[in-house]
């Protein structure tokens, strides 16, 4: 444990959570680990010389600089902070910061610190610090955090977020930048998650063989990170889970709960939370999210693994070029959706290019798109080859609609 390190209490040993406050014992931070899940704690505490655990949040931040918030939820977080008799405000010290790491609505952030007002704690430093990138970024402490906040509260905890990330994004505009950024970001993953499913289970139902679908979509203009990332799982099923369906649901939640507070329209975003409410109501909530592919194999969920390394032969007029346009729309749409709210969210669109083209939200059509739809004004007019795009896939939904019709 180096000397001089601020001391660290970690709330929410979840997937990410564990990985982040295990990082940054090994980082040489002395850290105070609190969950409601007791096995958590107990694994926690066996991280190294300077990992210990509390029983409440009041305990855990008794005597320590910096609280790290790694909660699923708001809802999770509200508690952990304001109840009268366990909840972390009443036991902090004077100019304890709190870091907000957990994907919330920005509108919450501004609750918080409405909160602490309230509550006379004006002294609290508070700091809004979402991150991306997975359990296993976690724990090598190669996250992407987009932070918001005071500069010189900013200033304070860098070398907390420093430890944690490769990636340390100062998002300007004060509290809530943070979790706009990170709510943009999720546009695209929750978006391209879905594409993932629809293009593999297309795949699987037009009989193709889907590990080889999988390589050709992947070296196309239609692939996305979270193709690449997404897809290995659906091929082979005993593969690892990600993360939870219930999580992204909840992320694409707040997306389209703000948007409405903004009163701005995002339809691709509102069909893919549906997928996701769909998803959780046939009881997989807490699945991985690229099982949202069984939507689109209604009695064979498993069919894009059993046909990986075979196909079937069926009669229908799709091809692997339909559904590589298929997938270069719905990026690009979401290229369409995303930075225009970025831009009514008041983010800077370039720095959001750096995020996104660095972090689970990258696509290829982002990186061709974006310049060319910035100077178009985010139209899809503006796409490259926008217009071809388009005639192909009315082509080809026509000609399989003829067909079926005999």
């Amino acid at each position: 444990m180096a000397s001089g390190s601020p001391k660290v209490a970690f709330a929410g040993l979840g997937a990410m959570g564990f990985g982040m406050a295990s990082h940054l014992v090994k980082s040489g931070f002395a850290v105070t680990g609190f969950d409601v899940y007791q096995p958590a704690l107990d694994r926690f505490v066996k991280e190294g010389e300077g990992a210990s655990s509390a029983k409440t949040p009041r305990e855990a931040v008794s005597d320590v600089d910096f609280l790290i918030c790694m909660v699923a939820t708001s809802v999770q977080a509200t508690p952990l902070l304001f109840d009268p008799d366990t909840g972390a405000i009443g036991g902090m010290k004077e100019n304890t910061t709190i870091i907000i790491c957990s994907t919330v609505a920005p509108a919450y952030v501004d609750e918080v610190q409405k909160r602490l007002n309230y509550q006379g704690r004006l002294d609290i430093r508070l700091i809004d610090s979402p991150v991306s990138g997975g359990a296993g970024r976690a724990a090598d402490g190669t996250l992407s955090i987009f932070a918001s906040g005071e500069k010189a509260h900013l200033a304070s905890a860098r070398s907390i977020l420093q430890s944690m990330s490769a990636k340390l994004y100062d998002i300007p505009g004060g509290l809530g930048g943070g979790s706009k950024a990170k709510l943009i970001h999720q546009i695209f993953a929750g978006i391209h998650i879905a594409m993932a499913s629809e293009a593999m289970g297309l795949a699987a139902l037009a009989g193709f063989d889907t590990r080889h679908s999988y390589e050709s979509l992947r070296a196309s203009d239609g692939s996305s990170w979270m193709f690449e990332n997404r897809v290995p799982p659906m091929l082979e099923i005993s593969h690892p889970p990600y993360s939870a369906i219930a999580i992204i649901a909840k992320d694409v939640g707040i997306i389209t709960t703000t948007s409405r507070d903004f009163r701005f329209p995002l339809p691709l975003v509102s069909i893919t939370e549906q997928l996701y409410l769909t998803s959780i109501s046939a009881g997989w909530g807490k699945e991985d999210d690229c099982v949202t592919v069984r939507l689109y194999l209604p009695g064979n969920g498993n069919l894009v693994a059993q046909q990986a390394g075979a196909s079937r032969t069926i009669s229908t007029n799709v091809t692997l070029d339909t559904i590589r346009d298929l997938m270069i729309a719905v990026h690009t749409t979401a290229v369409s959706e995303a930075m225009s709210f970025c831009e009514r969210l008041g983010i800077d669109t370039d720095l959001m290019f750096d995020i996104v083209s660095n972090a689970a939200g990258a696509s290829n059509m982002f990186r061709k798109a974006f310049e060319p739809m910035k100077q178009g004004g985010w139209s899809l007019k503006a796409a490259p080859d926008a217009e071809g795009i388009r005639d192909r896939l009315s082509k080809a939904v026509a000609d399989e609609f003829n067909r079926q019709l005999g």
